[in-house]
């Protein structure tokens, strides 16, 4: 009986300290990817009709550079399969751009990271897969 005492406390401190873990990987943004993160809240209106990923990314720049007076960096994982070619058709009216993105990339297998680390901390990346706003999970 001590034995399964023991276990089970064992097992309890290890799932406490999986989820500690995992918490603490999602709040480790630094300044810049939290500012990023902030800027995905920007809401914004959309209006595209077989409109090249460049071409949304560009307007996706621009808008939220006159709502919030600060620059959206984005970079596209070319390399992992996502084409500038891509073309969209999509409309929204004031949603923010974290749904606009959801929304437009569900259809095409993308997704988008918030990048936390290195060269490009604070980027946001366009990537091929479901990831919204980090990425996914391994396990």
């Amino acid at each position: 009986m001590r034995r399964y005492v023991v276990a089970a406390g064992l097992f309890a401190a290890c799932l406490a300290v999986s989820a500690n873990l995992i918490a603490a990987d999602e709040e480790k943004d630094t300044p810049k990817a939290a500012a990023t993160r902030k800027l995905l809240k920007t809401k914004i209106s959309v209006d595209y009709k077989d409109t090249t990923l460049s071409d949304v990314i560009d307007d996706i720049k621009d808008q939220i550079k006159d709502k919030s007076k600060k620059n959206l960096f984005v970079l596209k994982d070319n390399k992992g399969g996502v084409s500038n070619n891509t073309k969209f058709s999509y409309k929204a009216d004031n949603k923010t751009l974290e749904e606009v993105l959801d929304e437009m990339f569900k259809k095409n297998d993308m997704g988008y990271v918030v990048v936390t680390k290195g060269t490009y901390d604070g980027a946001l990346m366009i990537v091929k897969g479901n990831a919204r706003g980090y990425p996914p999970k391994k396990e």
